[in-house]
């Protein structure tokens, strides 16, 4: 018996350690990601997806009609630009968005009401695939065959911004060393560049998100490790009425 004993005593012990350590591992800092709200497409029309024509571009037969739709919100490296070289990692991102679409349908929604083109008479839009409601275009900024482009506003902006910072850190797709490597390497400077479009802080457009924590003086992007403990959102404006000032780590708006 008295051995029998020792022997439980011994696997509480090493159970309770695992859960110290675990306990410890939660502890790190977590990034304070908005969520995308679950979309439901009942009654909504699918279209087939026709062709892929780079990571960011595709056509999409809309009303029997083969439309070309730009992604909103991602922008991938280029490779059939008539006046760029093939970057690096698009060829990659091109077999990304094939993989993820070829044969498939899709779910299409605008950042307004009704749909509008962009200077090269593109379709803008938002992508969903059917059945599973895959958000397409965050998918590719998540995976990083994509950053976010934020020259100008979108909806999910904040959302967008956050996963490409994930990808980032993860340092996937062309976040990786190697396509980082092959950027510094490029006689140019610029083939195979992760391209950086975000706004400056002097761009930021008007009722931006930003996160403040429960003790804090300060706001911040989300995804700022000084949100491991709380985040809260609230608008830019309201947190420089309440006199909250920018984080010097993640450097929001100002």
């Amino acid at each position: 018996m008295p051995i029998l004993r020792i022997a439980v005593l011994s696997v509480c012990v090493v159970f309770v350690g695992f859960l110290l350590a675990r306990s410890l591992v939660s502890d790190e800092p977590k990034e304070c990601a908005p969520k995308y709200p679950a979309k439901d497409f009942t009654g909504k029309t699918a279209y087939s997806v026709v062709r892929i024509i780079d990571g960011d571009t595709l056509v999409v037969s809309i009303n029997n009609k083969d439309i070309t739709v730009r992604l909103i919100g991602v922008d991938t490296p280029e490779t059939v630009h008539p006046q760029k070289q093939v970057e690096a990692y698009g060829k990659e991102a091109s077999a990304f968005l094939s993989n993820l679409l070829k044969g498939e349908e899709v779910y299409v929604e605008y950042e307004k009401n009704s749909p509008e083109l962009d200077k090269y008479n593109r379709l803008l839009a938002y992508l969903y695939r059917v059945p599973d409601g895959l958000f397409v275009n965050l998918e590719i900024v998540r995976q990083g065959y994509g950053h976010a482009y934020t020259q100008y506003p979108f909806k999910h902006m904040e959302l967008f911004r956050a996963y490409e910072k994930r990808a980032r850190a993860k340092e996937k797709g062309l976040w990786g060393p190697e396509v980082q490597k092959k950027e510094s390497d490029s006689p140019t400077g610029t083939e195979g560049k992760a391209k950086d479009n975000s706004v400056t802080p002097k761009e930021e457009p008007a009722g931006v998100t930003v996160y403040i924590t429960k003790t804090g003086a300060k706001y911040h992007r989300a995804g700022c490790r000084y949100l491991s403990k709380s985040c809260i959102p609230i608008s830019l404006e309201e947190a420089k009425k309440r006199g909250y000032g920018p984080c010097s780590v993640c450097n929001p708006p100002k």
